[in-house]
């Protein structure tokens, strides 16, 4: 019981200190959830007050966090600069750059895989074959609307699996 009001008294509060750290609100109740369950099981452990310890727990989780995503950021900064350099010397081989693409690659085939299949076909008629809605409403006797409707959904489907690597595919793959 001391537990479930400790949450209800500190959960908001918690929550809005994350928040002034982290711009991404379900992150920071993911982070301050992590903080709960973490303090639920190291209670015996724990020699500061509650709030203190979860208070500490939170800023320290949240600038783990940060730094995590400069890392990425960081990540994903190269791997453009990369790309920009691998526009310029197509012929030079970057043996990063093939790594990274696969993996991009084997991403997307995951992501077009769990798609319906009637999404999946006209986004590959679409994306990868480069016809045009009509042309691919015709070859499957369906509607232009049908077509346009199916790539917004298989598009929308792609960037929520794919959002890391979305800006990379896009450019890869012209999905924007």
């Amino acid at each position: 019981m001391l537990f479930e009001t400790l949450f209800r008294n500190l959960q908001p509060r918690l929550f809005a200190y994350c928040c002034k750290y982290v711009d991404d609100k379900e992150m920071a109740r993911d982070l301050v959830q992590e903080c709960f369950i973490n303090f639920w099981e190291n209670q015996d452990s724990v020699t500061l007050s509650p709030e203190a310890y979860l208070f500490t727990s939170v800023r320290n989780r949240c600038l783990s966090y940060i730094r995590s995503q400069k890392v990425r950021s960081d990540y994903h900064e190269s791997v453009r600069l990369q790309i920009r350099e691998f526009e310029f010397h197509p012929d030079t081989p970057d043996p990063v750059l093939e790594l990274y693409m696969k993996e991009v690659k084997d991403l997307l085939n995951v992501a077009l895989n769990s798609l319906p299949p009637r999404s999946r076909q006209i986004f590959i008629m679409s994306r990868f074959q480069g016809l045009k809605n009509t042309e691919i409403a015709n070859q499957l006797n369906i509607s232009v609307r049908t077509v346009e409707s199916q790539l917004y959904q298989a598009l929308k489907h792609i960037k929520k699996h794919l959002k890391d690597y979305f800006p990379l595919i896009g450019l890869l793959f012209n999905l924007q």
